[in-house]
């Protein structure tokens, strides 16, 4: 255990209260696997974690919750008090949140067995829910009912095959049914959270064949394809997502909070995927875009294949908008305005790639002097 969290437990159990190290971090402790974020549990109240941790520096971040954040040698340590749940109104968040007297309960409210494992500073493990056996067996499981689970919170729905991808994990079989049966809650869930779970489910080797797999979950909040790829080979989640979606919607995009850069990046590389790239004009024209290295990178992940001594090669031909010895200033003077300049720009790069003209300023101002684009 890292030493500054066996002190932050010691110094609570030193004043009189049970305290926990619980979660994710015990589940990766025990998978032999990294340990970023580390939570404890304990019986103590916010104003007396407050008052154990005065020589510290800390946040009070999660009034709704109870939630204290102690620095301890600039590890974060988050400390919330044992807790119950009352009813759940939105399938997100409860209306109110209750401190619970004993540890059970609060693990009681947790969503998956290998989530609910905790360890004291000594390391032992505290297991209510067996969760041990689930490691032992590669099984992501529901605690208690599975239906009330995901009602309670229907992210928990993507958390599932989010653990399923990470861990390489199956989920037991009355948890996989119950997220069949209970798809449509994920409309009540943010599309932040929907846009982060999906990328983290992404940024797996497995991420493909639970797609294939869960297909019809996905395709609740956004169009995708079955996908052919058998293994997730790309570096980056985005240039997965832009592999899997259907259509190249903007708007659904917009609509998950994805950012104009990521919009625009996804569409370039949706662009980039249905080029001739042997081709030489249109792979480096498909590469005179400002997401050159990304498209460079993705398309040497899609094909399988190193592109960049080829790359190197045509650079020195590749003229992109700015690269262009007429300004916008000048083409208005032949009567276009607004968005046509910009079109104006790419038909003369057009005509350059493909060795029609030169990049002169006199040649062009000729060549516009006398077309009709």
């Amino acid at each position: 255990m890292k030493k500054q969290i066996k002190e932050a437990l010691t110094i609570l159990n030193n004043k009189g209260y049970e305290a926990f190290l619980v979660g994710g971090a015990v589940r990766n402790y025990m998978l032999h696997k990294k340990v970023t974020d580390y939570d404890i549990t304990t019986n103590a109240d916010p104003n007396a974690i407050k008052m154990c941790f005065s020589n510290y520096q800390q946040y009070d971040i999660g009034k709704d919750l109870g939630t204290i954040i102690v620095l301890i040698d600039k590890v974060k340590i988050d400390i919330t008090p044992y807790r119950k749940e009352g009813v759940y109104t939105n399938h997100r968040r409860p209306n109110k949140i209750e401190y619970a007297s004993n540890l059970k309960q609060d693990l009681k409210r947790r969503d998956f067995t290998i989530n609910a494992l905790c360890m004291n500073k000594d390391e032992e493990i505290v297991d209510y829910f067996n969760g041990i056996k689930d490691l032992e067996n590669k099984s992501i499981k529901a605690i208690g009912n599975p239906d009330t689970r995901f009602n309670e919170d229907g992210l928990r729905i993507l958390r599932a095959l989010r653990f399923k991808a990470k861990l390489n994990f199956k989920i037991e079989d009355k948890t996989n049914k119950a997220i069949y049966r209970n798809k449509d809650l994920l409309k009540y869930i943010s599309n932040e959270r929907k846009k982060d779970e999906l990328l983290q489910i992404l940024d797996n080797k497995s991420a493909f064949k639970l797609i294939n797999e869960y297909h019809e979950i996905f395709n609740t909040f956004m169009s995708i394809e079955q996908i052919e790829r058998k293994q997730n080979d790309f570096s980056n989640p985005l240039y997965s997502l832009a592999y899997i979606l259907k259509d190249n919607d903007k708007n659904n995009l917009k609509a998950l909070k994805y950012s104009k850069a990521e919009i625009e990046l996804i569409s370039s590389l949706k662009h980039a995927a249905k080029i001739d790239v042997n081709d030489d004009y249109e792979f480096i024209t498909c590469l005179s875009n400002i997401y050159q290295n990304d498209i460079l990178r993705y398309l040497c992940e899609l094909h399988h294949y190193d592109f960049t001594s080829r790359y190197n090669k045509l650079h020195k031909y590749m003229v992109m908008l700015n690269d262009l010895e007429i300004d916008g200033t000048t083409i208005k003077e032949f009567g276009y305005e607004g968005v046509e300049i910009k079109r104006v720009k790419n038909h003369l790069i057009d005509l350059i790639h493909h060795k029609k003209l030169v990049n002169k300023k006199s040649t062009l101002i000729n060549y516009l002097r006398n077309a009709i684009i």
